[in-house]
């Protein structure tokens, strides 16, 4: 069981100086809109790989004045959690001037994040956003199921910054007309090695949450994800090695086309997936809003599962408005199975009663302009 003692912020968002110690999991956090809900819920995906719940810059995060302006003494973001192993401190945040990329400590010495994710730290997230994921782009498909894959295996993120970076590096040389095929092959190597490591990476993933199976409570609908991507297509039948020459061939005889396009027709920054209710045989996107919120908690809560099986750790919950267009029976239902969670869960709603079937097992707080009030749970 993983436990999150302890919180601290400092100049993050809407918080100056916050300090909370959660008494129990779930937590179910209210408040008016503008509270800082959505806000404390980032601050702890700020404490895994990725850019957090929001996908936000690091210029976006530090406390600001009232015209607007950030305050120049930096943010922290800091939390103590505690398993079977002993106690384990994560903190996140930049210094005052600082530029670049966000500093990472664990107990207190700086680390590399995918070292903080492997010290049994991951993270899943819902947000309202997310109820649109199907009506949407690719782009904000792919970026949740690298979520998902991120959480399980932290290195995965390491590849896919390197698979972008090589992709925006062919795009910028081909738009301004370069000819290098040395630096080109260089770069397009690159693009192919990282590119079906993210593919394979995110083909295992999909594989693993089908073989996962049904809601066990039998209320959230069974889903099939498949990837459309000709990457993944590959893989089922050839080895990683093979399909890197086919996808190296595949960007060097486009490079013209490409050049035209402003960018590649194929390689792993194309994939997108589709999710099936297996029982109606319906897409996601034809579903209607609830069944495609159901949909996609079912599959957040196969995730868990997953990661939990064994001598695995589930990740944290982080759940932004989870109950917004679910039917009372799913309601009841969801909130039912996060009780059995031995992970932190925390919850988000600006009304208290639709989580009244948690009354007197969670822990029920208020916010009120970035500080939160404790608050009886009869």
């Amino acid at each position: 069981m993983t436990s999150l003692d302890r919180l601290v912020l400092a100049g993050f968002r809407n918080y100056r100086r916050f300090v909370w110690k959660p008494e129990r999991s779930p937590v179910v956090i209210t408040g008016d809109n503008g509270s800082g809900k959505t806000n404390l819920l980032e601050a702890l995906s700020l404490l895994v790989p990725g850019r957090g719940l929001r996908g936000a810059r690091n210029a976006d995060l530090p406390l600001r004045e009232a015209s607007g302006e950030p305050i120049p003494t930096g943010w922290g973001v800091t939390a103590r959690f505690s398993d079977s192993a002993g106690d384990f401190e994560v903190s996140t945040g930049m210094e005052a001037g600082q530029s670049g990329a966000r500093k990472f400590l664990l107990d207190g010495v700086q680390t590399r994040v995918r070292d903080v994710a492997a010290a049994n730290l991951s993270a899943v997230w819902l947000t309202p956003q997310m109820d649109r994921l199907f009506g949407e782009s690719a782009s904000g498909r792919r970026r949740f199921l690298d979520r998902l894959v991120v959480a399980m295996v932290p290195h995965h993120a390491s590849e896919l910054a390197a698979c972008e970076r090589a992709t925006a590096q062919r795009n910028r040389f081909l738009s301004e007309g370069r000819t290098d095929d040395v630096w080109l092959s260089g770069i397009e190597d690159a693009m192919a090695r990282h590119g079906v490591a993210v593919v394979a990476a995110r083909r295992e993933m999909v594989a693993r949450l089908n073989a996962m199976g049904a809601d066990p409570q039998g209320v959230f609908p069974s889903a099939r994800l498949s990837l459309l991507c000709p990457v993944a297509d590959r893989l089922d039948s050839e080895p990683a090695l093979s399909v890197e020459d086919w996808l190296k061939g595949v960007l060097r005889g486009g490079r013209s086309a490409d050049r035209q396009r402003g960018h590649a027709m194929i390689g792993a920054h194309r994939t997108d997936f589709t999710l099936q209710d297996l029982e109606t045989g319906r897409q996601a996107a034809e579903a209607s809003t609830g069944q495609q919120k159901a949909l996609l908690i079912g599959l957040i809560l196969a995730h868990a599962r997953l990661m939990g099986e064994g001598a695995g750790t589930a990740p944290m919950l982080l759940l932004d408005e989870p109950l917004v267009h679910l039917d009372q029976r799913r309601r009841e239902a969801l909130l039912a199975t996060l009780l059995d969670f031995q992970t932190p869960v925390l919850l988000t709603g600006t009304d208290r009663s639709p989580f009244g079937p948690l009354a007197e097992r969670a822990s029920f707080v208020t916010l009120h302009d970035g500080q939160i009030i404790p608050m009886d749970s009869d």
